[in-house]
This record gives structure tokens, C-alpha cells and sequence, in this order.
């Protein structure tokens, strides 16, 4: 496995239906069966799928719903929303919702089999400490929103080193979601609309390393300075990983902080985070 294959490995959760690209069921669902059985099916994570299209989703494509790994996100209403589902053929073992609290989450997951993973959405906005370590007591996972179709949407790096840092102390896997389009951090457009606004996004190769580096008992500052650094002329992609300024992160240390902690992020395009890290030969 290569550096870049150990970054994307079932990394990209498909959210086509989801804006920027923002796409009708027919066109995201013939996309995802499309990247199943293509080439870089190795990159390809689960189907983002709101349960307010479940039923049509199990009405048009029966077949997807037994051979598909599918993220449901559900509403405020969870447990509601989630108990007509069972009937409708789907495993419900990955679920992601808002974090509304303790209550709340014990609601969604009574509903759920044991070793269903529920992803609550977190703000960084306010230290979330305390309720990390409330996902920990109940053995679920967390989830960041790492950009948006606005500026001020993309939270800054500190907030985003304090959410990793506390899913390391606390042993909570994560997912990221929105913005994370682009291997590196940079400006780029927010959305896919001609003349849109532009802003610096996190890149997902500082999101993963900044990962790594606390995941392996790294400092705060050097985790922030990772997150915070546009150049992709820092990052050398070798045979044993990725070196960063003088530090190395091997394959296997990737490997390993995906598997354990950063689990995938959402993405509204499949292809885009491939063909920028092809461009950079480190997955072909």
C-alpha cells in the first residue's frame, strides 16, 4: 500500500446529494454503483444518505440497499425517523445525527444494534470536552464539520486540533465532513458555481497527519502547525509514507490512525480528492 492509498483507504464517504454538487438520487446513486466497481473502489467509503429519501431510494434501487455500505443521516426526530428504516432492508450500522444531548443520543442508540457506530455532529465553536467524554462513556463516535459553502463556515485550525486532541484523550473515533476536497490547505472555491467565493480550507492530508501526530502523543503546536501549512512542498510523499519538515509518518502510522481514529469524511465528489493526490503520482 502506498502513502496515498493508506490516506484514502474507504476514506471518501459519497455524499453527491449533499450540497455543493447537491445531485438528484438517479445521478448519486448511478455515481456510487459506478465507483464500486471501478478502479478506485479502494478510496470509496459509504453512501451519505438522508432518510428522508430512503423510501425512494429503496423503491429504485433494491439491489443497492443489501450490496451498499450506507450512511443514514437523520433529523432531530432521530429515533422516529430510524425505527420505520429496520423494515425497509437497512442494517443501520452507521448513523450520523446532531448532537442534541445525553438523552437524546441514548434514544438513538437504544434503537440501534450494539455494534451500530452513531457519528454525533459536534460544534467546535465551544471546547467539546465534556461531551467527547460522554461519547466515550456511551461508545459512540464523533463527527466535525470541516468546512461549508461559506467562509465562516470552516472552522479555524485551533478549534479543529482541539476536537482531535480530545478524540484522542478520550479513545472516540471521528469523521470529518464538508470542505476536505483538497489534499492540501489552500484557497479554493467554496462552491462549483462560476465567480463563487473563495476561501483557505483545511486540506485532508494536514487533517490526517495533524491526526497522526496527536493520535502519537504529538504537542498541540506542532499538530496546529501540520493543519496550518499551505505549502505541498512541505509534504513528501515516499516509499515508506509521508515526511513532513524532518518527521515521517509511515504507511503503517496512517494505516493505523485511519483505522482507529480518523475512520472517513464526507466528500459531495468522489473523484475530486483522487485526482488531486494522482496528480502527485502517489496512488497509481
Amino acid at each position: 500500500m502506498t502513502a496515498g492509498q493508506a490516506l484514502l483507504h474507504r476514506a471518501i464517504d459519497y455524499a453527491g446529494l449533499f450540497p455543493p454538487a447537491a445531485l438528484d438520487l438517479q445521478t448519486t446513486a448511478s455515481n456510487y454503483q459506478k465507483y464500486l466497481n471501478g478502479p478506485h473502489a479502494w478510496g470509496l467509503g459509504r453512501l451519505v444518505l438522508p432518510v428522508g429519501l430512503a423510501d425512494d431510494f429503496v423503491e429504485q434501487y433494491p439491489s443497492l440497499v443489501a450490496k451498499a455500505a450506507i450512511s443514514l443521516v437523520v433529523g432531530s426526530s432521530a429515533p422516529e425517523e430510524l425505527i420505520p428504516l429496520k423494515d425497509l432492508g437497512f442494517s443501520l450500522d452507521f448513523i450520523e445525527c446532531a448532537w442534541a444531548g445525553a438523552s437524546e443520543a441514548e434514544r438513538v442508540q437504544n434503537i440501534l444494534a450494539p455494534n451500530a457506530r452513531v457519528f454525533f455532529e459536534i460544534p467546535t465553536s465551544s471546547d467539546p470536552e465534556e461531551t467527547i467524554n460522554e461519547l466515550a462513556a456511551r461508545g459512540a463516535c464523533a463527527k466535525v464539520r470541516s468546512g461549508g459553502m461559506v467562509a465562516n463556515a470552516i472552522p479555524p485550525v485551533s478549534e479543529v486540533v482541539r476536537f482531535i486532541a480530545s478524540c484522542v484523550r478520550h479513545k472516540v473515533p471521528f469523521k470529518a465532513t464538508a470542505g476536505l476536497h483538497h489534499p492540501f490547505r489552500g484557497e479554493y472555491a467554496l462552491t462549483y458555481e462560476e465567480n463563487c467565493e473563495r476561501a483557505i480550507m483545511h486540506g485532508y492530508v494536514n487533517v490526517i497527519l495533524a491526526s497522526a501526530m496527536l493520535y502519537n502523543e504529538g504537542d498541540i503546536a506542532s499538530a496546529c502547525d501540520v493543519l496550518n501549512d499551505a505549502s505541498p512542498s512541505s509534504f513528501s510523499f515516499v516509499s515508506e509514507g509521508i515526511i513532513w519538515h524532518n518527521r515521517i509518518f509511515t504507511v503503517e502510522t496512517i494505516t493505523d490512525v485511519r483505522e482507529k481514529l480518523l475512520l472517513s469524511f464526507g466528500s459531495c465528489s468522489f473523484l475530486e480528492p483522487l485526482a488531486e493526490l494522482a496528480d502527485l503520482e502517489v496512488t497509481r
